[in-house]
């Protein structure tokens, strides 16, 4: 069957969130999420106006989604790749690629040099995007931080 791949819109918001769930929830992460907490954190991505989500569909079935968005910095702009994830049985079978290439060449046509992203050491995750040309910047400082808005 032939793969399409576009723009993540809000009708598709309840069937990624689905996808997030189920893929999440299985090796290496068994994470669980509230479908709702789901729905909400892909909605306000849709919302906002650098949100830059894609998405890839199999006949009318959702397979893989890309989450993220555009920002500025000194050197231009990047695209901040927050979560790619694509259903288990369609995985290791050039979904995730397919998905990633055309995010490159979308952003390459609208002038985005560069994609940015963090992911867990050690997974799967990891050799998927070694294997699709992403690298460690080897000068890399930075350290992630998570603080708390509540006092």
């Amino acid at each position: 069957m032939t793969k399409r791949v576009g723009r993540l819109s809000a009708t598709d918001i309840t069937a990624a969130a689905q996808l997030y769930q189920t893929v999440f929830s299985q090796a290496p992460w068994f994470e669980t999420h509230a479908l709702p907490d789901v729905s909400q954190y892909i909605s306000r991505l849709l919302a906002m106006n650098t949100n830059r989500c894609y998405a890839i569909w199999e006949a009318k079935q959702l397979i893989g989604v890309a989450l993220g968005f555009s920002r500025p910095w000194h050197r231009g702009v990047e695209y901040q790749l927050l979560d790619l994830f694509v259903a288990a049985d369609q995985q290791k079978k050039g979904v995730g690629t397919l998905l990633l290439e055309t995010i490159k060449a979308d952003l390459s046509a609208v002038d985005i040099p560069h994609i940015i992203l963090e992911t867990d050491k050690g997974t799967p995750a990891e050799q998927f995007y070694y294997h699709n040309g992403f690298t460690v910047q080897p000068d890399q400082r930075a350290l992630t931080l998570v603080s708390t808005t509540a006092r």
